[in-house]
C-alpha cells in the first residue's frame, strides 16, 4: 500500500493528529520507530543486525542518526492508512529546522533540548503601538531567539489606528534598516490584514507576543472564527494552559499553517550560549572577530570593536543594551 505523506498537528499520550491529502488521521507510532525514538532519546544509535546485509545496516544506522529523540508537532511523516480514520506513522522525514527550550525534566548538569514546534520557517511577533505600551527590549529578545534558531522573523504593530507616541514609528524604522519586514495592521481599519494574510501563504507560520496586543483579533481577521474555535493565542500568554509545553498546527484556508504559541515564553529557559549570543544582533556581525580579544564578550574589554561602533553611532545605544541585558540573564 502507498504511503500517504503528512504533517503532525498535534500530539499526546502517543497518538498523533497527521493532515494528509485524504484528510486526518489518527495516527500511532510504527513499533521500530518506537525503539528508535528510545535510542535516540538515551543518545545511541540502533545497531542493525549482524547477520544482515552491511548497506541495509549502514542505511538503518544513518536514519537513526539524524533521527529527532520524539516526534514533534510540524514534522513531516510518512503513514500508512490502516481505516477511514487511523494510520500508522512508518517514517519521520528530515526535519528543516525546529523551535527548542531546554526540557523541564532534564538536569541542569546535562541539559536536553525539548522541540516546541518542527519544520515552522517563521514567526510574526506581534507587539501593539499602544495600550500595552510596546517593549522594545523584550522585542529584541524575540528577535534574537529566532535568529538563534534561523527563523525568518516578521514584526507586526498592532493596533496602528490608536494613537502612539511617534517614538514608536521611529524604533520601527531602526528595525527595518536593520533589514525586518515591519509590518502596521490594525483589526478595526483593516490596514495590513491582506499583507499578513499573503505573508503566511505556503509557512508554517509562529504567531506570538505579549499579551493584550491583539492577537487573537488578528487571527479572527485572518481566519474568522479560529482564535475563538481553537482556544489559540489567549489573552493569558504563559499562563493556564499556556504553561505546558503543548503545542499545535491549524490549517489556513489560504494556505499555510497557523502555530500555536505554547510555551514561547519559556524559551528564556533555554540559553543562547554566551558566544553566540552577539552573531543573533544583525547589526553586530560585521565587527565580529575584529576585537582585540578573540574572546572578547563586548561588555567591558578593551579595544572591542562592537563597543567602539556604539560610540561611532554604527551600533543603536539602545540594542546595544538590549544585548548587555541578555548576556547577563545567561551568565546567571
Amino acid at each position: 500500500m502507498e504511503l500517504l505523506t503528512g504533517i503532525v498537528l498535534s500530539g499526546a499520550h502517543g497518538i498523533y493528529e497527521v493532515y494528509t491529502d485524504q484528510g486526518k488521521l489518527r495516527c500511532t507510532l510504527r513499533g521500530k520507530l518506537k525503539k528508535a525514538f528510545a535510542e535516540a532519546a538515551r543518545g545511541r544509535s540502533v545497531r542493525g543486525k549482524a547477520t544482515g546485509p552491511l548497506a541495509r545496516q549502514q542505511r538503518a544506522e544513518a536514519e537513526v542518526a539524524t533521527l529527532p529523540s520524539r516526534l514533534s508537532v510540524g514534522d513531516r511523516v510518512k503513514v500508512r492508512r490502516l481505516d477511514a480514520e487511523t494510520g500508522l506513522i512508518e517514517e519521520v522525514l528530515p526535519r528543516q529546522s525546529e523551535l527548542a527550550r531546554r526540557d523541564v525534566g532534564s538536569r541542569e548538569s546535562n541539559p536536553r533540548a525539548q522541540t516546541l514546534l518542527a519544520n515552522l520557517d517563521q514567526v510574526v511577533i506581534v507587539f501593539a503601538t499602544t495600550q500595552p505600551e510596546p517593549h522594545f527590549g523584550m522585542l529584541d529578545r524575540y528577535l534574537a531567539i529566532c535568529e538563534h534558531a534561523e527563523l525568518h522573523p516578521i514584526i507586526c504593530l498592532n493596533k496602528v489606528d490608536l494613537p502612539h507616541d511617534k517614538s514608536v514609528e521611529e524604533t520601527a524604522a531602526l528595525y527595518q534598516q536593520l533589514g525586518y519586514t515591519v509590518l502596521w495592521t490594525s483589526c478595526e481599519t483593516g490596514q495590513g490584514i491582506e499583507q499578513l494574510r499573503e505573508l503566511l501563504k505556503g509557512h508554517i507560520t509562529l504567531f506570538t507576543g505579549p499579551s493584550g496586543v491583539g492577537k487573537s483579533s488578528l487571527v479572527n481577521a485572518l481566519e474568522p472564527g479560529m482564535a475563538v474555535r481553537t482556544g489559540m493565542v489567549s489573552s493569558a500568554t504563559g499562563k493556564g494552559r499556556h504553561t505546558t509545553t503543548s503545542s499545535q498546527l491549524y490549517p489556513l484556508s489560504s494556505g499555510g499553517w497557523l502555530a500555536d504559541s505554547a510555551g514561547i515564553r519559556a524559551l528564556a529557559a533555554w540559553n543562547i550560549p554566551e558566544e553566540e549570543l552577539a552573531s543573533c544582533f544583525v547589526e553586530f556581525r560585521p565587527y565580529l572577530g575584529e576585537c582585540f580579544y578573540s574572546d572578547c564578550l563586548h561588555v567591558d574589554e578593551d579595544n572591542c570593536a562592537i563597543r567602539q561602533a556604539v560610540k561611532d553611532g554604527l551600533i543603536n545605544e539602545r540594542r546595544y543594551q538590549s544585548y548587555v541585558r541578555m548576556l547577563k540573564e545567561e551568565e546567571r
